[in-house]
């Protein structure tokens, strides 16, 4: 399924994923427009939209925490929501190695319509013996390009839009739709801090530093690229034992979600039931997946497993 399709969240949600990521974008017109790339050529069929040709255009943007590039593309925030929908704008999968065939046939979503969307699933269709709501885990994007770009706050938007459907506290939240809010930027962080006790998460990169003391100040965990649990601090790399920055992690009273796991793109095994239990043996909290149908099978299998050997003992 395309990324962040309405039929992509509801098939998760089947699969029996405990949260949608949503990754936030904003519009010209400030509206919270889920989509991965803060430009639109590879994930959507807008090259295919002539009426927006001479809308093309190159960003470059940097800060000390994230990157962004776009050349001869079409920015978001150049467009409002309104007239990219009128247009015909569909979602299509970025990766150029999966499959096609659902390409083009859905819209994208507002954050709204994820956030509509998950509350009719949880209310309405829930999973027998399933003991949770499936919640959202929501990215804020390019945080700093349009603050200072565009003049933006898309933290204080996604917060408005959280107090709107009355899912802004973890109090309030639980009970229908989940929320933990995440970004590689602090400014975003920072601001939910000071306004709600939901769940933040510091997304990591191995391109750049950080200090997890003073992460820990303000987060509640950490999403760091995969290769943090295999090389850090000096650690000898290896498949087999826990992993030193997770432990550390642990240590200050952050969960570690790493990102991301893929079936189709191994990187420390030849299957990915092996990989899985690979991260599991790592320590992880929680993961980024792609494929939760399959990570969550293995996940399970390796619990039953688990059972039957304690009491066997």
């Amino acid at each position: 399924m395309p990324d962040h399709s309405s039929a992509a969240y509801a098939t998760a949600y089947y699969d029996g994923t405990h949260f949608d990521e949503p990754d936030l974008q904003v519009t010209k017109d400030g509206v919270l427009f889920i989509m991965h790339n803060t430009c639109m050529k590879e994930t959507t069929n807008i090259e295919k939209l002539h009426q927006f040709d001479d809308r093309r255009t190159d960003v470059k943007f940097s800060t000390n925490e994230t990157e962004l590039h776009c050349e001869d593309d079409y920015l978001v925030n150049d467009f409002t929501w309104q007239e990219l929908i009128d247009a015909g704008l569909k979602v299509r999968n970025r990766f150029k190695t999966r499959s096609h065939y659902y390409d083009d046939l859905y819209p994208p979503m507002r954050l709204e319509d994820a956030i509509e969307l998950m509350l009719d699933l949880n209310e309405k269709a829930p999973v027998k013996d399933r003991k949770f709501k499936t919640g959202l885990y929501i990215e804020t994007k390019a945080v700093r390009f349009y603050k200072d770009q565009r003049n933006v706050d898309i933290a204080q938007i996604l917060y408005d839009t959280l107090e709107k459907y009355d899912l802004h506290t973890v109090e309030k939240a639980t009970e229908k739709l989940p929320i933990f809010i995440e970004s590689f930027e602090q400014d975003s962080l920072l601001y939910f801090k000071s306004k709600t006790d939901l769940p933040t998460v510091q997304l990591m990169t191995d391109s750049f530093e950080y200090d997890l003391d003073w992460i820990s100040s303000y987060s509640n965990g950490v999403g760091p690229k995969h290769t943090f649990m295999f090389n850090y601090d000096g650690e000898e790399f290896n498949l087999d034992k826990p992993s030193r920055f997770i432990q550390q992690c642990h240590a200050l009273d952050m969960r570690v979600h790493p990102w991301i796991f893929q079936d189709d793109i191994l990187v420390y095994s030849e299957d990915a039931i092996d990989e899985a239990k690979i991260w599991e043996t790592k320590g992880v909290d929680g993961y980024f997946t792609e494929f939760p149908h399959s990570t969550l099978n293995t996940l399970r299998y390796s619990e039953a497993n688990r059972r039957k050997r304690l009491q066997s003992e």
